[in-house]
């Protein structure tokens, strides 16, 4: 059973799940890419060895049987259980409690073959829709404080199977990076009364360095301090703090803008490997404009440097404004 681990010095929670079973194509100790299992536990036809079903578009087919268009079923080996206790102890300097959460996975086609470069606005949008839906699921749920969605494609970018899934996470705490956004959110709230992200949006709109692309619901960039080559936030128009309180008809205009952020991706970076997490606020935020959720998407076309880790600062060799150029559709 997983557990949460307070680093006594940063205070900073790590999940300690040595449960996994994990095997040594897990490990990068030789550089060399290994292939995933087969066959794949996710495709049609495997249903029971995917697990049963939490949710799932179907055209009138029985639950946890072929005829899906898309499923949501718990992963297989959570990092997090919602069976798990929630109070913690606390050894001295070193605090921990047991691993409360919940570990979803959404397998999103049931062609093996499908990613999310291949697949079409409308079949993202029921990606987007699922997202949605388990988010406000999982908010109901009064042990948790904060969840998120997110998809990793390709080895390079976490990825231990080939079949387009992604997944999402909830916690009984908010997450470090949240949690900073939430904090930076909050102090320009306080002192302006408007909204950090709109006011940054409105700034880099006027600039036009670094837009990618202007749906006019939705705006993608390549963030100003990105920590990444070809890093890109797609950002709605309309403000709103949380994901699962977003209007059902806007899913369409979001998954479009992802659409042509794919493609060119496909086009300038070979369609390389990336993952992409949505940051939503916290079951507890107020709905008062401070915070606004965004879609972020780190394309993976570098080898990891050992320069970011012992700076502690990320090192991006490709400048925002350059990516933006790369990426914006031609006029």
């Amino acid at each position: 059973m997983s557990e949460w681990r307070a680093d006594p010095v940063t205070g900073h929670w790590t999940i300690v799940a040595d449960d996994l079973p994990l095997a040594r194509r897990d490990f990068v100790l030789d550089g060399i890419s290994r292939p995933l299992d087969l066959p794949c536990p996710l495709c049609e036809g495997r249903e029971a060895t995917a697990g049963h079903e939490i949710a799932a578009v179907r055209d009138g087919t029985a639950a946890d049987g072929p005829g899906w268009r898309l499923r949501v079923v718990p992963n297989r080996v959570p990092a997090l259980r919602v069976e798990a206790a929630s109070a913690g102890t606390q050894d001295g300097l070193l605090a921990h409690r047991p691993g409360l959460g919940a570990h979803e996975v959404i397998i999103e086609s049931p062609r093996h073959d499908a990613s999310w470069y291949t697949m079409t606005a409308d079949e993202l949008t029921l990606v987007l829709q699922a997202w949605r839906g388990r988010m406000a699921d999982l908010r109901r749920d009064a042990r948790l404080r904060a969840a998120v969605a997110f998809k990793n494609h390709g080895a390079e970018a976490g990825a231990r199977l080939v079949h387009a899934h992604s997944q999402v996470m909830a916690t009984p705490l908010v997450p470090p990076h949240l949690a900073h956004e939430v904090d930076a959110a909050r102090r320009h709230h306080t002192a302006t009364g408007r909204c950090l992200l709109c006011d940054l949006v409105t700034q880099e709109r006027a600039s036009g360095l670094r837009v990618v692309a202007d749906s006019g619901t939705h705006v993608t960039l390549a963030p100003y301090a990105s920590r990444t080559p070809f890093e890109a936030w797609i950002v709605p128009m309309h403000h709103g703090a949380r994901f699962d309180e977003t209007p059902e008809g806007e899913l369409g205009a979001l998954a479009a803008a992802l659409r042509l952020l794919l493609d060119r991706m496909a086009a300038e970076l070979e369609a390389p490997a990336f993952n992409a997490v949505l940051h939503s606020a916290p079951f507890d935020e107020p709905g008062d404009g401070a915070y606004h959720w965004h879609l972020e998407v780190l394309p993976r076309v570098l080898r990891p440097g050992g320069f970011d880790l012992g700076a502690g600062v990320p090192v991006n060799p490709v400048s925002p404004e350059k990516a933006a150029r790369v990426l914006r559709v031609p006029a």
